[in-house]
């Protein structure tokens, strides 16, 4: 049985039962409900009512956690993919990482030949 009778969103918790471990991402307290997101990013909606009968408690955010953004593409979030992209785009950190990368395989089949 939940010790903590309010779900403190942004707060980590692991379910002593099943072990899960969650993050409280939103509270309706007119709907009675709680929006929950596991470590694996999906998302559930629990009533409090089920939310006083979990044997919850605290915990640390998972290291390996990336949510909603773990089948992001490079693209998705402004990335480019290829190097011509690189070159037009606003991204100057990236740009000089791949133009590094181009001078790298550059001097490799230089090496080579």
């Amino acid at each position: 049985m939940n010790t903590r009778s309010n779900a403190i969103p942004g707060q980590w918790y692991l379910d002593r039962q099943r072990g899960d471990i969650f993050q409280v991402v939103g509270v309706d307290g007119d709907g009675r409900s709680i929006d929950i997101q596991y470590a694996d990013g999906s998302v559930e909606d629990i009533s409090l009512d089920d939310w006083v009968m979990l044997d919850v408690v605290g915990c640390d955010q998972p290291e390996d956690w990336v949510g909603p953004y773990d089948d992001l593409e490079s693209d998705d979030i402004g990335i480019p993919e290829n190097t011509q992209d690189a070159h037009s785009a606003e991204l100057p950190m990236e740009r000089a990482l791949l133009e590094i990368e181009e001078q790298r395989s550059r001097d490799m089949n230089e090496g080579e030949g």
